[in-house]
């Protein structure tokens, strides 16, 4: 008994209503050490930070997807940006055929670059910072009234998605319809 008295420290047992309760009490050089190792499991144990951690974790997720979906949503727009500059150009050009005149019987004929210039002066706004890249040809050979223009525009959208490296993607539209006059 002289041993465990020494090993557990003193039990001293008393005695409330019907119940008896025992309680150890530790030597002094014990009670440091078993004072450091209730914090320690108390500190492993302890959630404190885990929520501040998931949160972080689930909001860089939920950026990087917003992000991805915004910039999905400026290709698009972009892709309609320049499918609509080809078709006003090519509307530019079949009004301006080999026989367009003005009211003052001058020639408004318009060239390929003419055409051209057109549709990268329309004024959309170039969101990707990239250049479009516009040719015009004519299928059926003179630009007379009947035969076809080909407006085709290439575009590069450069996708800037958080965690991705640097890509880009390469679109293209074309419009083509029969010239009026």
């Amino acid at each position: 008994m002289v041993f465990l008295r020494r090993i557990l420290g003193k039990v001293n047992a008393t005695r409330r209503g019907s119940a008896l309760t025992l309680r150890t009490v530790l030597p002094q050089r014990w009670s440091r050490c078993a004072a450091w190792v209730g914090r320690s499991e108390d500190l492993a144990q302890s959630e404190s930070g885990g929520s501040q951690i998931e949160f972080v974790l689930s909001l860089t997720a939920l950026m990087t997807f917003v992000f991805a979906v915004m910039e999905i949503c400026m290709v698009f727009y972009t892709y309609g940006m320049i499918s609509e500059s080809a078709r006003e150009a090519t509307r530019y050009a079949i009004v301006r055929g080999s026989t367009c005149l003005t009211s003052s019987s001058t020639s408004c004929t318009a060239s390929a670059t003419t055409i051209s210039n057109y549709a990268k002066g329309l004024g959309f706004p170039n969101i990707g910072g990239g250049t479009l890249k516009v040719t015009t040809t004519f299928p059926d050979g003179p630009q007379t009234p009947g035969s076809r223009v080909k407006v085709d525009i290439q575009y590069t959208v450069s996708v800037k998605v958080p965690f991705v490296p640097k890509n880009s993607l390469a679109l293209d539209s074309s419009s083509e319809m029969y010239i009026l006059q």
